[in-house]
């Protein structure tokens, strides 16, 4: 089958298309033959080497953690599916593989497509989707009524998260370039942010929630419109040594961990409407690296969906 693998860290021109073996299922899991795989931020680090748990990667090396495709064949001991059935889903925390044609997955890690959800959709929003779900309700736990502050609302995360607020309930703020303001009301955004121009802890306070997408110096800054007893959850890498500015507020790092459950509620937020697919940039598996180029650009509005099948 074919596959984008590395042979070393680097960039872009590192990705390169190989023919390997396809996997055989064991116990419990599921063989999926990939129809489209989502190209996520993480995935550039790492490309790079930079990312979490790189110090496990094994060359050559198969990079990609979600996708959706149609089931072909079945471990032992795995009854809720049948070879045919359209799934989706997010590899386990920790591994990597879904740029190529086929893989092995713990039948338990995925969920039935919905007929109304075509692939590229479902790749598109399941790790955004899983991400979104575990730092919004599962750790903010935001209310209905509260205000919410999502830093880089534009891209994969950040769309899927802006819906979600909205959808809970809450006064939804977001920072972006101003290409993408119309795009981001058009979610669910009550206030958006042009943070070329504007500086947001200027114009806000008293904000209740906030979900970092961007760290760094952004990060250390949002302290500064929290109120008191208000929570932060964050998902991208702080300054070094960095410390929380103050002890009268919460901050949470969310445990994005993968199971049906998550994956079933992304599917009922869509079929009731709340959720939108976001953007999409589809691109055929050959051009892994030309996907990685924009990935690298920090400025990909939606997400960006590599076509297998």
């Amino acid at each position: 089958m074919k596959a984008i693998l590395i042979d070393e860290f680097g960039g872009p021109e590192v990705l390169r298309i190989a023919d390997i073996a396809e996997p055989i299922p064991t116990s419990g899991e599921i063989l999926v033959e990939i129809h489209t795989a989502s190209v996520n931020p993480a995935d550039s680090k790492v490309r790079q080497g930079t990312g979490p748990g790189v110090g496990n990667v094994t060359f050559p090396y198969i990079i990609g953690r979600d996708f959706s495709g149609v089931v072909k064949a079945l471990g032992e001991n795995v009854t809720e599916f049948t070879p045919g059935d359209a799934v989706f889903g997010v590899l386990p925390m920790g591994s990597e593989g879904t740029y190529c044609e086929a893989l092995t997955i713990d039948a338990a890690l995925v969920a039935k497509k919905p007929d109304a959800l075509s692939h590229s959709a479902a790749a598109a929003i399941v790790l955004t989707g899983l991400t979104s779900l575990v730092s919004i309700e599962d750790t903010l736990e935001l209310q209905t009524g509260e205000k919410i502050l999502i830093h880089g609302g534009a891209g994969g995360v950040g769309s899927f998260a802006v819906q979600l607020a909205h959808h809970i309930g809450a006064h939804v703020i977001t920072t972006a370039s101003p290409v993408n303001h119309d795009y981001l009301q058009g979610l669910g955004a009550d206030e958006v942010i042009d943070y070329n121009s504007q500086d947001f802890t200027e114009v806000l306070s008293g904000i209740d929630v906030i979900f970092d997408l961007i760290g760094g110096d952004v990060h250390q800054r949002s302290f500064e419109v929290l109120k008191p007893g208000g929570r932060m959850a964050y998902i991208a890498p702080l300054l070094k040594d960095a410390t929380p500015a103050r002890d009268d507020v919460e901050i949470m790092r969310p445990n994005v961990q993968r199971d049906r459950k998550h994956l079933e509620r992304i599917v009922e937020l869509y079929e009731v409407g709340a959720i939108k697919i976001p953007s999409l940039q589809e691109m055929p598996l050959t051009e892994a690296g030309r996907a990685h180029d924009l990935i690298d650009t920090q400025h990909v509005r939606g997400k960006i969906v590599l076509q297998v099948k």
